[in-house]
């Protein structure tokens, strides 16, 4: 072998190693379905019923891109940015106020070692990512439990988030500056608009997780920053073969509407949930829960009940049928899924049948 196929040799193994020290990877999902749901608001002031494409409902239809690179010394260079899109129309998701977002659902950079993974940017609470465990629908981003409380589905701008796992246990905590650049926050001299704080401690053993979390955002101006939205969930999810069993709880205290809009008195409620999910076989699942809220300063207390039948068609691509009906007394609005409406004290019946795709 001569000087010049031994250079090529070791150039070419030089390159197998640089590349095999980092990756990138392109993924995605496709979720588009159809609706059916009753007494919804006409604009005559009357209800009723609709027909109509609904984009992500299982799941947020997204393309991302993720990358990480190994350091050395066990440490690695990560970063992570997701696009949400509206699968029926096109159009970016995931926009607040005058904010149309390119990577709404995730932007961030970090460092990972053996001591946990610390990232800035776009990104998910730690009560969300809670949700993600201990809601029975998984956080499904048409029925579930954004429905009764959209905090479950919180993306922080501005933020610094750190996450441990030390076997069985979790550590995860949150920082923002400015928790929405589509409401505000991040004022000169008024130091707490905006701000987020949160956390999430969870322990897991044998086939059962149990977790707490917090989450507490300021408003958003330099007038309303005195101003605090706070939750504190808990949660528990036990599997026994083909079966998960799932029950939480969430504490509220809000005094802030619209990032900044003070409310005319500090609002309680509790909100308590129950479910299970069944694997009949391996590609078909039935999932059903049931949420229930109470108002502490009201009388309008409504339930939330969803069932949900998946079916996989392969690893990637399955059909799902979710139902649900929001049962609403007393003058409560609750819907029963996340961007929907309904006539105030109606209760609403609703339906999605649809496909999604992962790659």
């Amino acid at each position: 072998m001569n000087r010049t196929h031994c250079a090529v040799l070791m150039l070419l193994a030089g390159s197998g190693v640089a590349h095999a020290q980092s990756s990138v990877t392109l993924y995605g999902v496709a979720d588009v379905g159809i609706e059916f749901v009753n007494n919804r608001p006409t604009a005559q002031g009357g209800s009723a019923s609709q027909f109509r494409m609904q984009p992500g409902n299982q799941s947020g239809s997204r393309f991302g891109i993720r990358g990480i690179e190994d350091l050395g010394g066990g440490m690695k260079a990560l970063f992570l940015l997701e696009n949400g899109t509206n699968l029926d129309s096109g159009t970016l998701a995931n926009g607040t106020g005058s904010t149309s977002r390119l990577f709404g659902r995730s932007a961030y950079i970090g460092l990972q070692h053996a001591w946990g993974t610390l990232t800035l940017g776009r990104q998910d609470a730690p009560i969300y990512d809670f949700a993600k465990i201990y809601d029975p629908n998984g956080v499904s981003a048409r029925y579930s439990i954004t429905s009764m409380d959209p905090v479950f589905s919180q993306r922080i701008d501005n933020s610094a988030k750190y996450l441990g796992k030390f076997g069985g246990l979790l550590v995860e905590a949150t920082y923002s500056t400015g928790w929405d650049a589509g409401l505000g926050g991040e004022v000169a001299g008024a130091s707490r608009a905006g701000r987020q704080i949160g956390g999430q401690v969870g322990y897991s053993f044998g086939g059962t997780s149990i977790a707490v979390a917090y989450d507490q955002t300021q408003g958003s101006s330099a007038v309303s920053q005195g101003l605090a939205n706070k939750n504190v969930a808990l949660g528990a999810v036990s599997a026994f073969g083909p079966v998960k069993m799932y029950a939480g709880y969430r504490w509220n205290r809000l005094q802030y509407a619209n990032g900044s809009t003070a409310l005319a008195a500090t609002t309680r409620s509790d909100m308590y949930w129950l479910g299970a999910s069944y694997n009949i076989t391996q590609a078909l699942q039935l999932t059903g829960s049931a949420y229930y809220l109470n108002a502490r300063d009201t009388s309008q207390d409504p339930w939330l009940f969803i069932a949900t039948l998946e079916y996989a068609l392969s690893k990637r691509t399955d059909l799902y049928l979710s139902t649900a009906y929001a049962m609403n007394r007393n003058g409560s609005d609750l819907a029963v899924g996340s961007g929907n409406t309904v006539v105030g004290g109606r209760s609403q019946a609703g339906a999605v049948l649809g496909m999604r795709h992962k790659f």
